[in-house]
């Protein structure tokens, strides 16, 4: 009896050792699973939403702002790829809401614990910058020569960019890479801090995002109630920066525009059938006001087919709220100061054009 009791309790402890040892393998493969998951989920996340093109850009972070919108902000300016990825490289690391804020040097070879570890350092390298003043009125064709005087890439490199690169804004959405020059008007003009060694996208980016914040929702309010869509507005914002550099004939320009539209007659503005030339005079003639070409409002009625520069911010404000005065007619007065003269009927604008026409001869 003694003997059989001595074995089960022998059994027992032997079970027990057993059961010890498999709990442990269990931990230990359980534990070495994760650590390796860790380990791998760590890495994919690191090392597959990095860009890869070694070239440093300056990435900008305000106060208090969540890691979230940190992690678009860097898809959106290419330095990664994927904003999700880099949240899950950020939550296996257990830290999401301690990012320093200000501007941090980072190079899109970068993988993401790179990056993380750049945008929490406590002394952060601040980039080395150029500055850029972009003007009112400038198209992209402008800004691609004053690009490519400045050495940082050619002209036609900028121009391809911007017709055919991804840009994530939601004012791009209806605008086809197939629309003739479909970012001017929106690339908005301003004074910029660009890296050294800077790429179209980076430029770009930086100026499309200036415009999503310039365009404000009482812009998009006044446009609903106007019955205009966005590019209708920048369209005529275009005209307007186009065809005077006064400020306080903007909000007149704006009103003829207007007027004209309502009455189904054509614009006739010299600006759209220049800008829709590859060498246009500095004074248009009849030949010139005739050739075939979406943006000639002198032979095509209503606005052309997009905007002709990149207009500023009160510029678009004299699209949305012109003058209530009644012209429909406007002729240059005074070629020094860009002045000109407004009227109501064409037998009153014919007496303004041989008034001041000898001002505008170009011999």
């Amino acid at each position: 009896m003694k003997t059989e009791k001595a074995a089960n309790f022998a059994m027992y402890l032997a079970g027990m050792a057993f059961n010890l040892a498999l709990m442990a393998l269990v931990g230990y493969l359980a534990i070495t699973g994760f650590n390796r998951g860790y380990a791998f989920g760590g890495e994919f996340a690191g090392y597959m939403v990095a860009v890869g093109e070694d070239y440093e850009v300056e990435f900008y972070i305000p106060h208090d702002t969540p890691a979230m919108e940190i992690a678009q902000r860097l898809e959106d300016e290419e330095i990664i790829h994927n904003s999700l990825l880099f949240m899950l490289e950020i939550f296996l690391r257990g830290a999401t809401n301690d990012f320093e804020a200000g501007t941090f040097t980072l190079n899109r070879n970068m993988n993401n614990v790179e990056i993380n570890r750049a945008l929490r350092a406590r002394e952060r390298a601040v980039a080395q910058s150029y500055t850029i003043r972009i003007p009112e009125g400038w198209t992209i064709r402008d800004m691609a020569e004053y690009f490519e005087y400045r050495e940082f890439f050619p002209a036609e490199e900028f121009i391809h960019v911007a017709q055919y690169g991804h840009f994530s804004f939601t004012f791009l959405l209806d605008i086809s890479t197939d629309h003739p020059n479909r970012l001017e008007g929106f690339l908005f003009p301003d004074t910029y801090q660009i890296p050294v060694n800077p790429r179209p996208g980076d430029i770009i980016t930086r100026m499309l995002r200036n415009f999503e914040l310039r365009f404000t929702d009482e812009f998009y309010d006044r446009a609903y109630d106007m019955n205009l869509t966005l590019h209708e507005v920048i369209t005529m914002a275009s005209i307007v920066e186009s065809e005077t550099r006064l400020a306080s004939e903007r909000p007149l320009v704006s009103q003829v525009i207007h007027r004209r539209i309502a009455q189904n007659m054509h614009l006739g503005m010299d600006s759209t059938v220049k800008y829709g030339m590859d060498d246009p005079p500095l004074r248009l003639l009849n030949v010139h006001t005739a050739v075939d070409s979406p943006w000639n409002t002198y032979t095509r009625r209503g606005l052309p087919i997009g905007p002709i520069s990149n207009p500023g911010v009160a510029a678009i404000e004299a699209v949305l709220w012109p003058s209530e005065t009644t012209y429909l007619y406007f002729v240059l007065r005074d070629p020094e100061t860009g002045a000109h003269h407004f009227t109501h009927t064409y037998a009153e604008h014919n007496a303004a054009i041989a008034r001041y026409a000898h001002l505008w001869r170009v011999d």
